[in-house]
């Protein structure tokens, strides 16, 4: 025996359906059976004596406990439902079978041929308009899934497909599932390529409603979703007979399988027999009656009619109770229906203009446009609506401003993704302006899910003023923000390291990058990289002196920069070093001349052999030295992580880490090699790709922070600025009293691009006038302007008599930039809008404290 849901349950050789095979439910069963390996036994309706045998009574076959059930029992467990092996995995399929069951079912079943006599069409149609969101939502989560859950059929798909298969197979025409085309691929999926899990369906698993038009087809009340009768035949039932007629070993396993089933067949005979004997004295009167187990006279029916009235409320009107009964049990679904289109049509959430009540006003922290929201979003959204209701019920005017990001680096690669999958393509392949296009398109089609999920919520938001960050109106805030810092200092280019990402192939800010410590080696998978990575050790080698005399060690976590060294550092007080101060030595690969330098600033005479390699380009501390020396900066790697022209011909066009090998290798034939030891260290990883940071030299755009942190900080000490829990306020200090300036330019094409110009005089050659984004870039040829037509006008005031060109920076603006404006270009700053004067500043942010520094400080 076994416990699902609560109830006892007896082992399951033989699934026996009495059900019409044209429910949901039994679908859903008969497929998990299928493809779980348990025997499927179709009965006439109304003789389930052997069902009831099979299954002890109280697991309901409509609900989800019995699927649950038969999807755990069988061969396939491991990959439909481990609740054993996988608990978290479990729980997401739970979700989706309970999504399938109380979301999908109630509403596709109105569009069922069982119910094609009995539903009228205004509870269609009100079905249908409430199928809208969830499938959208579905549609969005299914744009990067090929499954539900994890990379396989799993009962997730199985639920949800079982819910949907009588709309796509009899109901919804070609025109009509155009608007759900991740839906419908997923679900072809699920029946073509899953080893005939959906064999039940008939011979044409995969068949759609043959209709052109975008109207949903009723169904003749004869139509059946799946054939009336079936075998057990396929994948699934192979398994569950064991395959008679084999060899010896399999007729051991049908001998041992037969005593099993006797085993049970007598466990099965004593319930009969105590459940007969139970009835008998309650015929009896032995049995006194339990009061609580009585059910109210018509309980079932009050909330079966109560649910049935709220569900066919129509969208925008007011919940009728008259001549409805009051359900006898709680149901949220019914609770819920109707309420809040009905808010939204009559304004409850927009407040009066000019009113002279107080205002209370907040914004939302807008969520990803990439995603659904997720169980931190229902929580912090449910606070913010609680505190927002109440002001409104204590007289406040009170307005909560929703809102979506941009989220610049996650929606690029989702869509970029998606053109690679679909298209086998690249978005150079399609250019800017046309990836650009189909970044929106995706946009539109499943950034809905966000607010269809706040609606859900029941979140009392004026969605009157919804808000996206990339809209015209918080665009040209971004770009106002952007040349009123340029004018005032605060923003600048400059040619410095920065966090490169090499599978992004994009700078990103310091917290952005996050940090894992090793105590030692350890081999790491990186993204792009051939096989694991060691990392945790520091390498030994010798330059060998310019005039022979001898040579000098140095050790690195990182050899394969040495193919960009451009200096030796030593202490000036080491007298080990005394002699070669200022001579040179030469590199093994390249033959440059490398000076030998004194730093007493960066050198620790105490640590290793106390000389330290200088590789200006790729790391911050050697890059401050170079400054300090005025070294030369030579870059070793492209933009993606190769061996640039500087590895030479051996290592050229290597990725980064293989290079790591193959330097190793040759140092050591070159018997330059001094061995290896282990080293603790920090390693920065890219938060979004997992990729192992590389500091680059980039010349980009930064913001000057140190004087805006400051003000920050005083406004929350002198209690401008409330932080509440007051002992956050420790963690806001520690990040902006430590500020570094931020680099906010992105190598992306999804977002805010910067409007910088660079700058090409006629006649003038590249040599000359640089390329912009390389190092050879003049930092003195970029003009900014809100539009090109001003740009123009300070270009001629710098080359004045000149013609020339201008390029735009390709570089868009870091997220954060425009998502920090949002309280204040929400309401159409810089314009001097009605909602500037009435709503700004606003009076309470309720937020994450994991974006205290990301989001909070920079507003």
């Amino acid at each position: 025996a076994a416990a699902v849901d609560g109830h006892r349950v007896c082992v399951l050789a033989t699934m026996k359906l009495s059900v019409p095979p044209s429910d949901a439910a039994a679908l859903k069963c008969i497929v998990a059976a299928h493809v779980g390996g348990v025997a499927v036994d179709r009965v006439a309706a109304g003789k389930a004596q052997g069902f009831s045998a099979e299954i002890a009574v109280g697991v309901n076959a409509g609900g989800s406990g019995a699927l649950r059930y038969i999807a755990s029992t069988g061969k396939a467990a491991a990959q439909l439902y481990p609740s054993q092996t996988s608990p978290a995995q479990a729980a997401q399929i739970d979700s989706w079978v309970e999504f399938s069951v109380t979301t999908l079912d109630p509403d596709a079943s109105k569009w069922s041929p069982a119910l094609t006599s009995t539903a009228s069409a205004a509870e269609r149609d009100a079905a249908k308009a409430r199928l809208v969101r969830p499938l959208a939502q579905l549609d969005a989560h299914l744009a990067s899934h090929k499954f539900l859950v994890g990379d396989a059929l799993t009962l997730a798909d199985i639920a949800v497909a079982g819910s949907l298969a009588g709309l796509l197979r009899l109901v919804m025409g070609a025109k009509a599932r155009e608007t759900m085309p991740n839906v419908v691929k997923w679900y072809l999926t699920c029946v073509t390529k899953s080893g005939g899990a959906f064999a039940p369906l008939g011979d044409a698993p995969d068949a759609l409603c043959p209709a052109a038009g975008d109207a949903w087809e009723v169904p003749a009340a004869d139509a059946a979703v799946f054939p009336a009768s079936f075998t057990a035949s396929g994948a699934g039932a192979a398994a569950a007979a064991g395959g008679a007629g084999g060899d010896a070993k399999k007729a051991a396993k049908l001998a041992d399988a037969a005593a099993k089933k006797a085993k049970l067949e007598a466990k099965q005979a004593k319930l009969v027999e105590a459940e007969a004997l139970k009835k008998a004295k309650e015929e009896s009167g032995d049995v006194k009656e339990d009061k609580k187990k009585k059910k109210a006279p018509g309980g079932d029916e009050d909330d079966k009619a109560a649910l049935e009235a709220a569900l066919a409320t129509p969208l925008g009107d007011k919940k009728g109770y008259e001549g409805v009964p009051m359900a006898k049990a709680y149901n949220p679904k019914g609770v819920e229906a109707g309420w809040y289109d009905w808010w939204e049509r009559e304004g409850y959430f927009k407040p009066e203009m000019g009113s002279k009540k107080p205002k209370f006003v907040i914004v939302i922290p807008p969520p990803n446009v990439t995603g659904a929201l997720h169980i931190g979003h229902a929580l912090t959204n449910s606070i913010q609506d609680t505190i927002v209701r109440w002001r409104r019920m204590s007289g406040y005017e009170a307005l909560w401003v929703p809102g979506t990001d941009h989220a610049g680096i996650a929606t690029q690669t989702v869509v970029e993704k998606k053109l690679q999958r679909e298209q086998g393509i690249t978005r150079h392949v399609l250019g800017r302006e046309k990836f650009l296009e189909k970044v929106f398109e995706w946009k539109e089609q499943y950034g809905r899910s966000i607010t269809y999920q706040l609606r859900r919520l029941g979140g009392s938001m004026d969605w009157t003023r919804e808000r996206f960050t990339m809209d015209e109106m918080l665009s040209k805030a971004v770009k106002e923000a952007f040349v009123r810092m340029h004018t005032e200092g605060l923003v600048y280019r400059d040619n410095r390291l920065v966090n490169w990402c090499c599978k992004l192939k994009t700078a990103i800010s310091d917290i952005e990058v996050d940090h894992i410590d090793l105590e030692g080696s350890k081999e790491i998978s990186v993204p792009g990289s051939d096989g694991l990575v060691e990392f945790g050790s520091i390498w030994s080698f010798a330059y060998p002196y310019e005039d022979g005399s001898g040579e000098i060690v140095v050790a690195t976590t990182r050899p394969e920069t040495m193919l960009g060294d451009t200096a030796v550092a030593v202490h000036p007080e080491d007298p080990r070093y005394k002699a070669v101060q200022g001579k040179f030595v030469v590199h093994p690969f390249n033959g440059r001349k490398i000076p030998i330098i004194v730093d007493a600033e960066l050198v620790d005479m105490s640590f290793g052999t106390g000389a330290v390699k200088i590789t200006p380009a790729h790391d911050p501390n050697d890059f401050a030295t170079g400054k300090r020396h005025n070294l030369q900066f030579v870059s070793m790697l492209t933009e993606d992580g190769l061996i640039n022209e500087e590895g030479g011909e051996e290592f050229k066009g290597m990725k980064r880490f293989t290079a790591r090998k193959a330097i190793i290798e040759s140092l050591d034939k070159l018997g330059l090699y001094r061995g290896k030891a282990e080293n603790p260290m920090r390693l920065g990883l890219c938060s979004r790709s997992k990729d192992v940071i590389e500091p680059m030299l980039k010349p980009q755009w930064w913001v000057s922070c140190k004087e805006m942190a400051a003000e920050a900080c005083e406004a929350a000490r002198d209690g401008r600025l409330e932080i509440l829990p007051s002992f956050m306020e420790p963690t806001w200090f520690r990040w902006l009293e430590n500020i570094r300036d931020w680099c906010i330019s992105r190598q992306l094409w999804w977002g805010h691009r910067i409007p910088a110009y660079y700058v090409r005089l006629e006649g003038e050659s590249q040599e000359k006038g640089g390329v912009p984004g390389s190092n050879t870039e003049n930092l003195g040829r970029w003009v900014i302007g809100r539009e090109e037509d001003e740009a123009k006008e300070l270009a001629a005031k710098m080359f004045p008599g000149q013609k020339f060109t201008l390029e735009q920076d390709e570089d868009v603006l870091d997220t954060w930039f425009s998502s920090g404006l949002f309280p204040f270009s929400v309401f159409g700053w810089p314009d001097n809008t009605a909602d500037i004067a009435e709503f700004y500043p606003t009076a309470l942010l309720e937020t994450g404290h994991d974006i205290l520094f990301f989001w909070v400080a920079r507003m």
